[in-house]
């Protein structure tokens, strides 16, 4: 067979054909090489022409087969000497079409690599390791006065919102990193716990409206430093500083490329000042308690009174609102209809200032299932946010909720187990999984689940609830929760019982908010 082939080659004379054509591209090569640097053109230039020439190689060798160059002319080539030759037909046309289009496919898929690495090498990016997955960890504050420690967070949580975005990557919860942290845990110890292969951390030092960021890439396996980086700024252009070390970050990591522009920063406004308001507001919110819930609700509010245009604060605000309404999982300030009625007023206005925001669509999912029990809606609302970022851990765990109500039991189970990949640590998402796998008759699973929760979390009934659950056999009584609300000590206070019974294991009442 192969010798039939390299016979036919030699009778065709395409060996004839092709080293000429080969002596050609060397030709153009070295002019290009010479001209190159002379007419101060761009690598890329040379480097599209390189390829362009050989990705016609396989062109040539198709005509080269078909055809003979001879002094009348070029002239199709005989079957063999005694047949006459024929015109070529629709099979010759179809052979041709695709060999044409494969070179362009070759030649576009060598050409974009090389785009992207120019572009990267442009920009100082090249890729030193190969990630699929990330977790940021808590930026520190370096100010002179120490104070900016929740802005030092609110640029932790965008950093984590921005990589979200970006397509392939998967991005640990900010709050698993926060909690990692608290633990005073080594950086490779939290890339273990969270399962991620890069850290990003780095801290703030701010002076009056000037911001410098220091920002370092490190490698999960080793704990060595890929990448570092300082970004001097004013205050004002914090997202634009935000989104390009969000964008460098992801290529440094991945194979393809991310232009300026093509990663926006949607939790942005014009106000400075709504802006620190804001993250003052974050701060609030995440103490969990019901005067710091009321206090986050004055600070969005204030917010948006600088800013009314402000989308990101009317998310605050309604997530805000859901979480002061009547209900297990929320602390019961506000009455269920008036709480849906204002977080639906502000999820409106928030969507039409900026329709792709994640976290817009998400908190209008937990409206509609939470407050008004419509689990229809609520699973487009939810779908919709993580189309916009799948790496928006509660998201995940809303959507569990949604689907265990609508009796999707197995969808149910991806998306908890989605929530747990991103965020392993919050207190939902381990009792949700460990109640689940004792479901599922995974009971040593959810035994070793509820250990680290109580590790994690001592102060926290749930871990020891579900011990004793699991020892009395009666892990059917237990239900999956929305949030920490739902597990108030007050609850286990009801049930004298269990309440000596996780005391026993070594749980102490504590009089604090929630987890």
């Amino acid at each position: 067979m192969v010798m039939r082939f390299l016979s036919e080659l030699r009778r065709r004379k395409v060996i004839q054909t092709l080293i000429p054509f080969l002596g050609l591209i060397w030709l153009l090569l070295q002019i290009i090489a010479v001209v190159t640097p002379l007419l101060n053109l761009s690598p890329l230039v040379a480097t599209s022409l390189t390829i362009f020439l050989f990705a016609c190689f396989p062109v040539v060798f198709y005509l080269a087969w078909y055809f003979d160059i001879t002094p009348q002319g070029i002239k199709v080539t005989e079957v063999d000497s005694a047949a006459v030759a024929k015109p070529l037909g629709i099979k010759w046309w179809f052979g041709f079409i695709l060999v044409f289009a494969g070179s362009i496919m070759l030649g576009y898929h060598y050409f974009s690599s090389a785009r992207t690495d120019y572009a990267k090498k442009t920009e100082g990016l090249l890729n030193s390791v190969k990630a699929s997955s990330i977790a940021v960890l808590p930026f520190r504050d370096q100010s002179p006065d120490s104070d900016q420690q929740y802005l030092a967070v609110g640029v932790t949580e965008e950093l984590v919102n921005l990589l979200g975005q970006v397509s392939g990557f998967e991005v640990a919860s900010a709050s698993a990193g926060f909690s990692l942290a608290r633990q005073n845990l080594l950086p490779v110890d939290i890339a273990r716990r969270l399962n991620v292969d890069t850290l990003l951390s780095g801290s703030i030092h701010k002076i009056g409206n000037q911001l410098r960021l220091r920002v370092e890439l490190i490698n999960a396996k080793d704990g060595m430093t890929l990448w570092s980086q300082s970004f001097s700024r004013e205050l004002r252009d914090i997202f634009a500083v935000e989104t390009e070390i969000a964008r460098a970050v992801a290529n440094l990591l991945q194979e393809g490329y991310l232009a300026a522009g093509d990663l926006n920063n949607v939790n942005n406004t014009a106000s400075t000042d709504a802006y620190l308001m804001y993250l003052r507001g974050r701060e609030q919110y995440r103490l969990q308690t019901t005067e710091s819930v009321k206090e986050a609700r004055k600070l969005f509010e204030q917010a948006l009174a600088l800013d009314p245009a402000y989308a990101m604060a009317y998310v605050a605000l309604a997530d805000t609102v859901i979480l002061l309404a009547e209900g297990g999982a929320s602390f019961g300030v506000l009455k269920a209809d008036i709480a849906a009625t204002l977080a639906e007023q502000h999820l409106a206005k928030a969507l039409v200032r900026a329709p792709g925001l994640a976290e817009a669509h998400a908190v209008r999912g937990l409206l509609l299932f939470y407050l008004q029990g419509n689990y229809d809606a609520a699973l487009p609302a939810l779908d919709k946010a993580l189309s916009l970022n799948p790496n928006l851990a509660r998201a995940h765990l809303w959507r569990f909720i949604t689907l265990e109500q609508l009796g999707r039991s197995q969808d149910a189970w991806q998306a908890l187990q989605q929530a747990y990949r991103l965020d392993p640590v919050a207190i939902p998402h381990q009792f949700n999984l460990a109640f689940k796998l004792a479901e599922r008759g995974e009971v040593a699973s959810a035994e070793q689940h509820y250990q680290q929760l109580i590790a994690d979390f001592p102060a926290s009934p749930l871990g020891y609830i579900g011990l004793v659950k699991l020892a009395n056999n009666t892990v059917d009584t237990l239900a999956p929760i929305l949030s920490t609300g739902s597990s108030n000590p007050l609850i286990t206070a009801q049930d004298p019982q269990l309440q000596q019974q996780i005391k026993a294991l070594g749980w102490q009442q504590q009089s604090s908010g929630r987890e």
